[in-house]
């Protein structure tokens, strides 16, 4: 998946903005995912400003997989429903 249908699918499937962010700096309590030179780098950083789970993808693919895989399961645990469309 590329940038965009991540950008979409997030849309779509009501997740908070508050939950993440994509290479736009750093949230508290949110899974942040950014480029850094080649690599895409991701973390959940807590509300002390600790990082956790911290994890470098080589491509956009896998590094979007990985951040939706995160949010759908946020959406599960909360049960949030996505918007109609």
């Amino acid at each position: 998946m590329n940038l965009i249908e991540l950008k979409d699918k997030l849309y779509w499937n009501n997740v908070p903005e508050r939950w993440y962010s994509l290479n736009e700096g750093l949230k508290a309590d949110a899974c942040i995912l950014y480029k850094n030179y080649s690599t895409w780098e991701f973390f959940y950083l807590d509300e002390r400003g600790e990082r956790h789970d911290y994890r470098i993808f080589n491509n956009d693919d896998e590094a979007f997989d990985f951040l939706w895989k995160k949010m759908e399961y946020q959406l599960a645990v909360f049960k949030i429903k996505p918007k109609e469309r």
